[in-house]
């Protein structure tokens, strides 16, 4: 006879943290299946130049920072779906014309309701209205000394509409909250250096949950681009015509796309890397030398991985030539 089976309760298992998960990967398709049940969904942090504004509870004051940039995102959010509701604008905040300062006005003492007891006294943020694309408003994230002089270059707050993509389709895995998270983690992993002088901005902080991206704003005293990233080598290609470069750089992190033989693997990644920045042929058949050394010792660890972005590279460079 058969014991009795006794059905216990169980919870689903989320990923703690998201930045492993996002280094390694884009375009996933399950996005809505674990974010929304995570208890932080959030990758990167604020800029360095207001973690160094807080000389005391460093680690309590970013905190209480990103709290208030998730409760004025909330806000911005509502003003833009309730703007809309009442046919206050047709498109964008800029229809409100001549009361648009007002509205400036309005949005930057609300932030700073938020910000007050975490910046420093005599520390102001402004807010103003940049452009509305598809997926969310941006706005111009200033802050200012009591002598009205800004202390840090200025910040993109882009404020998703939705935090999801209200339609399950392909564009979930390339567009909005979720995906350009992503693409902004792995982007800044898989290229392996800085990308301030790539054709990309700065990317500070996304928070997944209240559906907001900080990054830095695009102007004229950008760091400028002198070393593109060719996304070929990470085997990315662009598929949204409508985000345009803005002083040579590239604001939005949605419509990237994995190619065929697109690198998933971080370990065979790290070699291809090695394989792919050289500066010369001689330096180029220093390192191929190496890894088949290395491959043709069965004691090396990853020979697989080392094997595989070798066959990589080659492929590559007989595409190119």
């Amino acid at each position: 006879m058969l014991g009795k089976i006794n059905f216990v309760n169980y919870e689903c298992c989320y990923p703690s943290r998201l930045k492993k998960l996002f280094q390694a990967d884009i375009n996933y398709r399950t996005y809505d299946e674990f974010i929304p049940k995570m208890k932080n969904a959030v990758v990167g942090n604020i800029p360095p130049e207001i973690i160094n504004l807080f000389k005391v509870g460093k680690g309590e004051k970013i905190k209480s920072f990103q709290n208030a940039l998730s409760s004025i995102t909330k806000y911005l959010r509502g003003c833009y779906k309730s703007a809309k509701e009442q046919n206050l604008i047709a498109y964008d905040f800029k229809d409100l014309n001549d009361d648009l300062p007002i509205f400036e006005a309005a949005i930057s003492e609300f932030a700073n309701s938020q910000f007050k007891g975490i910046l420093p006294k005599g520390i102001k943020a402004e807010l103003t209205f940049v452009g509305k694309g598809a997926w969310g408003n941006v706005f111009k994230f200033s802050l200012k000394n009591n002598k009205d002089e800004k202390i840090m270059h200025d910040k993109a707050l882009k404020v998703y509409h939705n935090l999801n993509v209200p339609l399950r389709s392909n564009l979930s895995r390339m567009q909005n909250n979720y995906a350009e998270a992503n693409f902004w983690t792995f982007l800044k992993f898989a290229a392996g250096h800085k990308l301030d002088k790539t054709q990309f901005t700065k990317h500070y902080i996304s928070d997944m949950k209240s559906g907001y991206t900080l990054t830095q704003f695009i102007d004229n005293d950008i760091i400028k681009t002198t070393a593109p990233l060719d996304l070929n080598i990470l085997q990315l290609k662009y598929n949204d015509p409508g985000n345009t470069l803005i002083n040579d750089k590239l604001y939005d992190g949605g419509g990237f796309v994995k190619c065929s033989d697109f690198i998933g693997d971080k370990m065979v990644l790290r070699y291809f890397k090695k394989l792919w920045f050289r500066n010369s042929e001689k330096e180029l058949n220093k390192v191929i030398k190496d890894f088949k050394e290395k491959i043709a010792n069965p004691k090396t660890p990853h020979r697989d991985k080392i094997q595989k972005a070798l066959e990589l590279f080659k492929h590559k460079q007989n595409i190119n030539d």
